[in-house]
């Protein structure tokens, strides 16, 4: 069976122009995200991710720790965008997504570090935390195509989407890694300022597995299409993390790839939290792992608790 060429390759010049208009059309009133502030960001005035019409970016590098179809024996060429939609009282990438590190990037110097990361051999250009910057992401994604890039696009996801913008991911994303992050709307308003997150996460979810429902792998296991969703256990909350995974297995089955994290540890604002101050104990990654089991998941990844 023939290797599929990522996305971005199979339409034509016209049609991919048309996108890229149609997102930057959100620099003027800027809706990318379910936060829909509506704000004129090419006249310097910014939502609540804080972002302009300028990419700033925390670093681009090779990186081996995505899940192992991701990062296989090359790396994934993460792109870390600095700014993010949500407000997350326990981010671990918290300099960049919530006080705005980063260094600013022209549209060229982007494509540039595009082509830098399939140059270093990477299995693929993995897009985190990209929504606000969209519009700037994929308009450096057709300078690097003119040049040869060549590499799937893994679209990296808090899973916080608008269903309008994940339909204009259509012709640019093959795999889309997505959170699922709450079953319930309090603790994501509390913990994240995401309002609707349960029904917002849903909606985004089932369009993307619409769009790529099955998984497409190469001959060295690495993934070339598909969805992985992610399911971030929090200390105080795996009787949430089972009613996610029961939700998934409802919504597709139990094929679909799951990536079960154990990886929470507090952090910025969470330091003062009284649920969210301290690590994950071992009887609740139990119960979250056991659900996993149960449920009869057939395809995914465990992270070791004390990994």
């Amino acid at each position: 069976m023939p290797t599929p060429e990522p996305n971005y390759l199979q339409f034509s010049p016209e049609y991919l122009s048309g996108v890229a208009e149609q997102l930057e059309a959100h620099l003027h009133e800027c809706r990318l995200c379910p936060n829909r502030c509506g704000v004129d960001r090419t006249a310097g005035k910014v939502g609540l991710c804080g972002a302009t019409d300028t990419v700033k970016l925390g670093s681009f590098a090779v990186h081996h720790g995505e899940e192992p179809p991701l990062s296989g024996t090359k790396g994934s060429g993460t792109v870390f965008f600095s700014h993010c939609p949500l407000q997350c009282l326990f981010c671990q990438n918290y300099p960049l997504s919530q006080l705005h590190h980063g260094k600013e990037y022209t549209v060229e110097m982007l494509s540039d570090a595009y082509l830098w990361l399939q140059h270093q051999g990477c299995h693929n250009l993995n897009w985190v935390s990209a929504t606000h910057f969209l519009p700037q992401a994929f308009r450096a994604l057709l300078l690097a195509k003119a040049k040869g890039l060549h590499l799937p696009i893994v679209y990296n996801s808090s899973g916080w989407e608008t269903e309008e913008t994940v339909r204009l991911l259509r012709p640019i994303v093959d795999i889309y890694l997505p959170d699922s992050r709450y079953a319930d709307e309090k603790p994501a308003v509390e913990y994240s300022k995401a309002f609707h997150y349960p029904d917002i996460n849903e909606k985004a979810l089932r369009l993307m597995h619409e769009i790529q429902p099955e998984q497409v792998w190469d001959e060295d296991g690495t993934l070339l299409k598909g969805m992985i969703v992610r399911v971030l256990i929090l200390p105080g909350h795996a009787e949430d993390a089972v009613e996610i995974l029961t939700r998934l297995k409802v919504w597709f089955g139990v094929s679909i790839p799951i990536s079960l994290m154990s990886q929470y540890f507090p952090c910025y604002k969470a330091l003062e939290h009284p649920i969210l101050h301290r690590r994950l104990l071992r009887e609740e990654y139990d119960l979250v792992v056991t659900a996993l089991h149960d449920l009869g998941f057939e395809n995914g990844w465990v992270q070791e608790f004390d990994a």
